[in-house]
């Protein structure tokens, strides 16, 4: 029986550890401008979030611009921008990223 108890408390701590956390897609809105891509990232959940990713904005000559964050932040409620700026006379035709984001603890 105390077997059986440790097996179980072993197998709880190992899958309710933040090691385990699952990653999800950001919630993200983008605005791409001529001058500059920037994307929004919000956290509607009941509790923090950490979120990493990386964002592209492609010119209308097809050159690609890019850029990262890492292990941000976001508390309940909270936003965190990210933008791609251009070069003069390389307008932005598009943008998009890959951001993934990961509860910050469990409660």
């Amino acid at each position: 029986m105390k077997l059986k108890t440790l097996v179980v408390a072993s197998l709880m701590a190992l899958f309710t550890s933040s090691a385990f956390a699952q990653w999800f897609p950001g919630i993200v809105q983008v605005s791409v401008l001529p001058g500059q891509v920037a994307f929004v990232v919000s956290n509607p959940h009941p509790q923090p979030i950490i979120c990493s990713g990386q964002v592209y904005g492609q010119t209308v000559y097809g050159q690609v611009f890019t850029t990262f964050f890492l292990e941000q932040v976001l508390p309940i409620g909270g936003y965190r921008y990210a933008y791609v700026n251009a070069v003069p006379y390389a307008p932005f035709a598009r943008g998009w990223a890959n951001i993934n984001c990961r509860f910050a603890g469990w409660w």
